[in-house]
């Protein structure tokens, strides 16, 4: 007698069925999205009228690719839309995030200290594509592992 049989596919026991793990997959996309437009809208210093940088020329765009956490939360974001909407759904997952990222915008257009910048939309792009990939990969992953293991 062997102590693990492979035979047999090891399932663990969850109260939840598929419908409601579909919704509960969208659970850290939500949180993250509405916690960074709340901090986007955060106004320490008090607000100022209404203004957006249209500016869309060369070097408008150089400074805006240099702001690492728009990147890095483009990605966070995109990537927790990916597993919420799944892999074949990565263009909403994608248009998400950019809307997302037009709100952030639209968020600090008021705020004293910052600017509304049309550009800062490129780096938030560039983190999106880079989070739809992580969570394309991943879910790719999975999958593949699944099959292999003789899962569904």
């Amino acid at each position: 007698m062997t102590a693990f049989d492979s035979s047999r596919s090891l399932r663990v026991q969850t109260p939840f069925n598929a419908a409601q793990w579909r919704r509960l997959r969208w659970l850290p996309f939500v949180a993250a999205a509405m916690f960074s437009l709340v901090m986007a809208a955060q106004a320490p210093d008090g607000r100022h009228a209404f203004s957006i940088d249209w500016s869309l020329g060369r070097y408008a765009l150089f400074v805006s690719m240099t702001k690492a956490p728009h990147i890095g939360a483009g990605a966070v974001l995109a990537l927790f839309a990916v597993l919420a909407t799944g892999r074949e759904r990565w263009h909403i997952a994608l248009l998400l995030t950019m809307l997302v990222g037009a709100g952030w915008e639209l968020c600090q257009a008021t705020v004293v200290g910052r600017t509304a910048r049309v550009s800062d939309l490129t780096p938030d792009a560039v983190g999106a594509l880079i989070g739809c990939s992580v969570g394309m990969l991943g879910l790719r992953i999975r999958d593949w592992s699944r099959r292999r293991l003789g899962e569904r």
